[in-house]
């Protein structure tokens, strides 16, 4: 009833004034819906920006009530969302997105209205100076967890999160504490202080993670944090800053590329210490294979995924980027672009006219190329198939022949359009058709893609590279393909790659199968 009454608007003292009633509040919050029970705390969190009748220090309450008990709901729709049955459910992937996204939003916008009245020190604000610190904190951490869910979709950071971070963190600075250990929060890995949660946010940003799938994203943004004691920043350039932010500016973190005039504003940053400490700790997991216990995850991840992700960091962090294999250059033309591994084989093999009305090809605008691949653009509203390491069919304007490339970067700088980094595997296939060798009864031929190979041949034996569909390839057994009106026997030797929608497999050519 106190409820009912408050939400039309009466004088009725807000449902979560009373701490015990807010606490059975929370207790009823249903444990096996995390979606619900989420929706329902951001409902309350948006409720605290109108609610007069608390008093400040009860408004801190709520939010750190509100706050520790969204922990275990959000953690399950994150794990769920990072699992790859939840990402073959598009609709589900949305919904988990929107309700974690939306609890950090309101999340950081509460702890920055504390902030914002602190600062303004009305209604008694100015009595909870001692409590800022924390505040600070927990407002910096929320808002590079919203980053990190705009990275996990390759979306556009808004800038409205590098407008709140700069604040919060040039308050802590006037303040005197951007450096004061503080308990965020309870437990082993709760110390921290307002810089080390700011240069969390931007060392994450710098760390190239267009390139990475949503797991190895998880993995790197747990060791920022993990590391992030090491991190330095600085008012004026200096070793082991390497990237800049304005304070002032709302705008992305960039490599310092050349001197630039110094504001009150700019901050130099980089990984310092943080590079060498990565290092030992690559090796570490390399020589044991297995995650040092003092790594936190937040989960079990594959040693092997968890090496990839460290190698990718210490590219990043170390004191010279890496530098493009090959020169690209600008150009602008347009590419037709088919996905889904039975579609790309379909048009390679010319069972598919470009013109047929339920045509599958997408036309791209291609900025830039090199030998390696293409940089194209993409209007964002056709992108929810796309992901790092999809298997893509690619001709450019007036082109011979259909090539096959892999989605290596994502990334989108506005709402409209999603720039997309292409590597070409080869500019001219030949489908085959393949089955297990000697299957019994004769099995159903499948198809393959042939990838042209510059492999040696040796004792009489040549080896090369299939595109097979997922999950096709076993390192057990052999395969009989047919080509060019021949049976050859193919020995497997290796998995070069495997995405969600194909294998790359190289297989050695022993004799004509018989």
């Amino acid at each position: 009833v106190r409820m009912l009454k408050w939400i039309k608007g009466s004088e009725a003292q807000h449902p979560l004034a009373d701490d015990k009633a807010a606490r059975e509040f929370i207790a009823e919050l249903p444990p096996l819906d995390p979606y619900k029970s989420l929706e329902e705390l951001c409902y309350w969190l948006d409720t605290l920006g109108v609610a007069g009748d608390l008093k400040p220090a009860r408004v801190l309450e709520i939010i750190d009530l509100i706050d520790q008990s969204a922990k275990n709901h959000q953690r399950k729709l994150s794990l769920d969302y990072l699992s790859s049955s939840a990402r073959q459910q598009k609709f589900q992937e949305i919904r988990i997105w929107n309700t974690v996204f939306t609890f950090w939003k309101q999340l950081a916008d509460n702890y920055q209205m504390c902030v914002t009245r602190f600062q303004a020190g009305v209604g008694g604000w100015g009595a909870l100076k001692g409590q800022m610190p924390v505040v600070v904190a927990r407002g910096l951490r929320a808002c590079t967890l919203q980053l990190k869910w705009q990275l996990l979709r390759y979306g556009p950071v808004e800038e409205r999160v590098w407008v709140q971070m700069g604040k919060l963190y040039v308050h802590a600075e006037e303040s005197g504490y951007a450096t004061a250990p503080v308990l965020v929060y309870p437990g082993q890995f709760g110390e921290s202080t307002a810089r080390r949660e700011f240069l969390r946010g931007v060392m994450l940003a710098i760390s190239s993670t267009d390139s990475l799938l949503p797991p190895k994203l998880e993995i790197a943004e747990r060791i920022v944090a993990q590391y992030s004691e090491f991190f330095v920043m600085n008012r004026q350039p200096s070793k082991g800053c390497h990237y800049y932010f304005d304070l002032n500016e709302g705008k992305l973190p960039a490599r310092v590329m050349s001197r630039l005039p110094v504001t009150a504003g700019l901050r130099f940053f980089g990984p310092d210490g943080a590079a060498q400490e990565l290092e030992k700790l690559l090796a570490t997991v390399k020589a044991d294979g297995v995650v040092p216990s003092f790594v936190n995850l937040g989960a079990k991840f594959d040693p092997e995924v968890v090496l990839e992700t460290l190698r990718h960091l210490a590219r990043y962090w170390a004191p010279n980027p890496p530098a493009r294999s090959q020169e690209r250059r600008n150009c602008v033309s347009r590419m037709s672009v088919v996905h889904d591994f039975d579609e790309i084989v379909s048009t390679i093999s010319g069972e598919t006219q470009d013109l047929s009305f339920d045509s599958s090809i997408e036309v791209w605008t291609v900025e830039n190329e090199s030998e390696g691949g293409y940089g194209a653009l993409m209007p964002q509203a056709r992108s929810d198939w796309l992901r790092v390491g999809t298997l893509l069919g690619v001709k450019i304007e007036d082109g011979a022949s259909w090539g096959v490339g892999i989605v290596r970067r994502m990334s989108a700088y506005d709402h409209k359009q999603r720039y997309v980094g292409i590597q070409v595997l080869t500019r001219g296939a030949t489908v085959v058709k393949i089955a297990p060798n000697r299957a019994a009864g004769g099995a159903e031929l499948e198809r393959a893609l042939l990838l042209p190979s510059n492999a040696n041949v040796t004792n009489g034996a040549a080896e090369m590279n299939l595109l097979l569909k997922p999950g096709a390839f076993s390192p057990e057994r052999s395969m009989e393909m047919r080509a060019y009106e021949r049976s050859y026997l193919l020995v497997p030797r290796r998995l070069m790659e495997g995405g969600h929608d194909f294998d790359m497999a190289r297989f050695r050519v022993m004799q004509r199968a018989v």
